[in-house]
């Protein structure tokens, strides 16, 4: 029994290894906090806090997101959102089913929410040269006609 706990545990480490390997490689992955002083919002529904945890899982990434909103004392909500590079990944939040995550290069991504096979809006995601901080900023909202998205910028300083 205890050569085959061996052999399980060893057969488990090697196949991990490569997702760690990769993990190491990606300046995504990590603790950012949103930045309202340097972000440009403009229609902000009251945030007071948002963070991201990018953290390497079995499929890819998973991004556990804790936000705070001033008009609800303290309370916070907490959600995972799961992406594989390059892979259209299911979700279950509100107004999208399904995420598109591709890299462009080592700082640059892009995220494509779609809902129905249908585009639903697109973001671009840049890191810094110092990786220190993360914007990101729409390229297309099929929410927002006017166009007024397009200006804002959210930046997320690392910790």
């Amino acid at each position: 029994m205890t050569i085959l706990v061996r052999v399980m545990t060893s057969l488990a480490l090697a196949m991990l290894a490569p997702i760690a390997a990769n993990a190491a490689d990606d300046p995504f992955l990590g603790t950012w906090r949103l930045n309202k002083a340097k972000s440009v919002i403009a229609k902000d529904p009251g945030v007071k806090s948002k963070e991201f945890v990018f953290s390497p899982s079995a499929d890819g990434v998973m991004i556990t997101e804790t936000l705070e909103m001033l008009s609800e004392n303290g309370k916070t909500h907490v959600s995972q959102i799961p992406y594989a590079y390059g892979k259209s990944t299911p979700q279950a939040g509100p107004g999208i089913d399904a995420l598109l995550v591709v890299k462009a290069d080592s700082h640059t991504a892009y995220w494509t929410a779609q809902s129905k096979g249908q585009v639903v809006s697109q973001l671009q995601v840049n890191l810094s040269a110092d990786g220190r901080q993360m914007t990101f900023r729409y390229l297309f909202s099929a929410s927002d006609p006017t166009g007024s998205a397009f200006n804002d910028r959210y930046v997320y300083d690392k910790r």
